[in-house]
């Protein structure tokens, strides 16, 4: 929170205990939803639920719109049923059924009584489409028009339903049976002769995708076609949702958030860090650090099958650390800048042998630059030139070796449908720090055991 408004809520705070209601409410309803939103959650629980009492009813739905689940679910448990009613019934289509999403299954069925039929069998139809899907997140709220009417009648019908509609911006032309058939932007609408009918003005080869598609397919079709809203189709092509902007920063950000969980080995969670119970914290990370304590016990056993090499040449021992973490380190930069590649589509399957090329020629040549300083450091250490010899060419292998690992193991995940970000951090440092040992062990072997 920046400066401005640590100031404002701390003016909010200030009116709250001198209980100056009339101007807190005053001072509420000027600041922007989204600030609200973050001034509440900062609030203790009583002070918050009075605060939200405050907010005028337009104000009061974005505001809730903006909060967290946990933070939502709380005020809902404070409301009389007439104000639940109220607040669900005015929430946009996709923003309601995210907060059922978050909500216990008997909370959800008890909230679905408090809204109008029709709005009941919507809602009921959004949780029915598969969890990450753009069926789950789409809205209903768009304008759809006639290929017959003119641009005239267009903009009657825009003028009619705007209010009640998640955007005007781009038009939606369906048929009696409410297939797909284009799209048209209000510019061409409002720039056009009023007497030109729609199918002369829309683009009859419309960009879409089914309800079954995954969300981040839906959000890189948005994304690569520049679009301010994208329609989604059943099986039979019929129109029955729109993904708009918003809808794709939302996705970006969750599916941001679940990468980088993934890659550092600990298990999504949808809450935020302090709103994370401790034993599920716990049990969401515990489960690499096991596979570190299995690590553990395969290098244990490398190093007592290599023992007697140890015992001769004590040396070897120091340079164990620089090339586990050598191997683990340029496996997770690949795998890194690969999976980011990978879901932008900036790779495809033509392109694996190049990615193979380039990644082999980085692997040597990182190799090589660190052997330098490793033979540099092996020579201060009085190790001889055997060590050295050792060191530098186990360093151009593993690191080698962690190069094409982190290409090729989230390969292999999504030849599996496995997440490929699993593959990266704790995953791959693994693989990498096993294999390592035994090619570094092996090297010495054949440099300074071979008599």
């Amino acid at each position: 929170m920046d400066e401005r408004l640590k100031q404002i809520y701390e003016e909010i705070t200030g009116l709250l205990g001198t209980k100056r209601y009339s101007a807190l409410k005053g001072l509420l309803s000027s600041q922007e939803s989204v600030d609200v939103a973050d001034f509440l959650s900062l609030a203790a629980p009583p002070a918050r639920v009075l605060l939200f009492r405050l907010l005028p009813k337009n104000q009061a739905i974005e505001v809730f719109e903006f909060m967290e689940g946990s933070e939502r679910e709380e005020l809902l448990n404070h409301f009389t049923d007439r104000e639940v009613a109220e607040i669900i019934s005015e929430m946009s289509d996709d923003d309601r059924t995210e907060l059922f999403d978050e909500l216990p299954a008997k909370t959800v069925k008890k909230l679905l009584l408090h809204l109008p039929p029709a709005e009941r069998s919507l809602a009921n139809s959004l949780l029915n489409y598969k969890e990450g899907s753009a069926g789950r997140i789409m809205t209903p709220e768009y304008i759809d028009l006639k290929a017959d009417i003119t641009a005239m009648e267009a903009l009657q019908v825009i003028r009619r339903q705007a209010r009640s509609k998640e955007t005007i911006y781009t038009c939606f032309v369906v048929d009696g049976a409410r297939h797909l058939l284009g799209v048209v932007s209000l510019e061409d609408l409002i720039l056009s002769d009023p007497e030109t009918r729609i199918e002369t003005l829309m683009d009859d080869d419309p960009i879409y995708v089914s309800t079954e598609a995954d969300q981040e397919e839906a959000a890189q079709v948005i994304s690569r076609y520049d679009l301010q809203a994208l329609p989604v189709v059943d099986r039979e092509r019929r129109l029955v949702g729109i993904l708009t902007f918003d809808d794709v920063l939302d996705v970006v950000e969750e599916e941001a958030t679940e990468d980088f969980q993934r890659m550092a080995g600990i298990e999504p969670t949808d809450e935020n860090y302090l709103d994370t119970g401790l034993f599920t914290l716990v049990r969401k990370r515990f489960t690499w650090l096991f596979v570190c304590i299995v690590t553990q016990t395969l290098t244990a056993t490398i190093l007592e099958r290599y023992s007697a090499s140890l015992q001769q040449v004590i040396a070897l021992a120091f340079f164990i650390p620089l090339i586990i973490d050598a191997g683990g380190n340029a496996g997770t930069q690949s795998a890194t800048l690969f999976i980011r590649s990978m879901t932008l589509r900036d790779i495809e399957k033509k392109d694996l042998p190049r990615v193979f090329l380039r990644e082999t020629t980085t692997g040597l040549l990182l190799g090589v630059a660190m052997a330098v300083f490793a033979v540099a450091r092996a020579f201060l250490l009085g190790t001889g030139p055997g060590l050295a010899l050792t060191v530098a060419v186990a360093l151009v292998a593993v690191v080698l070796l962690g190069n094409l690992a982190g290409v090729a193991l989230p390969i292999i995940a999504t030849a599996f449908k496995i997440d490929p970000a699993i593959m990266s951090g704790p995953f791959i440092t693994t693989v990498v720090d096993v294999v390592g040992l035994v090619v570094y062990f092996e090297i010495a072997r054949l440099v300074l055991f071979r008599a």
